[in-house]
């Protein structure tokens, strides 16, 4: 019974969610190393964060997972998106209808 109490009081200080770096392939450092996690995503994107991306590790009963990376600040507004590679390709889709792809502009189409 004691150790039953003990596992459940560790298993409630961890956190849920964390930050961990990626210090090679799929390797990420958090709290722990996590080697060889899915990577989860919307269906029909894939991704490998490179080297030193900071990621967002889940963890549950049935284990942990990479639910994404921790872009920062890119300027966009709310209802944007934007996909971009570390080696500098670019797509951004703005509010405007605009898109803009490793910088040059496609106006929206415009109805009518």
């Amino acid at each position: 019974m004691w150790l039953s109490q003990q596992m459940i009081s560790v298993q409630k200080q961890q956190p849920a969610a964390q930050v961990a770096e990626v210090t090679g392939g799929s390797v990420m450092q958090g709290i722990n190393e996590y080697r060889g996690l899915p990577l989860l995503s919307p269906w029909g994107i894939a991704y490998l964060p490179p080297n030193s991306a900071r990621t967002v590790v889940i963890g549950t009963d049935a284990g942990s997972a990479c639910i994404g990376a921790v872009c920062g600040d890119r300027g966009l507004a709310p209802g944007e998106l934007m996909l971009f590679s570390s080696g500098g390709a670019c797509v951004y889709l703005k509010n405007s209808g605009e898109v803009v792809i490793n910088g040059q502009v496609f106006a929206a189409k415009k109805e009518g």
